[in-house]
This record gives structure tokens, sequence and C-alpha cells, in this order.
């Protein structure tokens, strides 16, 4: 999953560009959905896995994003939410 999400960030985000969780979520679904679904532990909420999607993108802190605090945007069951929004560093 962390390979997977670096590479998202390097290879799909441009660079000086702001995202948030919920973007690299659907984007794990739409193109790594055998990532996102093997991840997964037995017994965890959406919400509870989704936490640890955003914790791992916490841990590129400081390489390659920078975190600029919340946002409020649509999750996978299409509500809005606050989550975790971070800049593309390099």
């Amino acid at each position: 999953m962390k390979n997977t999400i670096l590479s998202i960030i390097q290879n799909e985000i441009p660079k000086g560009y702001i995202f948030d969780a919920h973007s690299i979520i659907d984007y794990l679904i739409q193109h790594h959905s055998d990532v996102y679904l093997d991840c997964y532990k037995q017994g965890w909420a959406t919400e509870r896995y989704h936490g640890y999607i955003s914790k791992t993108i916490t841990s590129f802190e400081g390489d390659i994003v920078e975190r600029i605090g919340e946002s409020w945007s649509l999750n996978i069951h299409r509500n809005f939410t606050g989550n975790a929004c971070w800049k593309r560093l390099k």
C-alpha cells in the first residue's frame, strides 16, 4: 500500500498541487483496486481503513508532501466529510 500511494503522489499529482485523502482513496479504488482490497484488515470499518490510508500519506510529510490543513470533499459514499489535505512538494 505504501509504495502504491507513493507512486500515485509522485506520478499522478503534479508538483505544487493540493490533494486530499479522498482523492487518493478514489484513485486507489479506480486504478489499484487489488491493492486497496488486499490491504483491508478484517473487522475494520471503512472510516478506520481510510484513516490508515491517510496516515500512510502522512508518513511522506516533510519529504514529498506538506500537510496544509483540512478539506471538505466527497467520500466514497458520496457524503461530504472533512479530511486531511496536503500539497505535493517535489
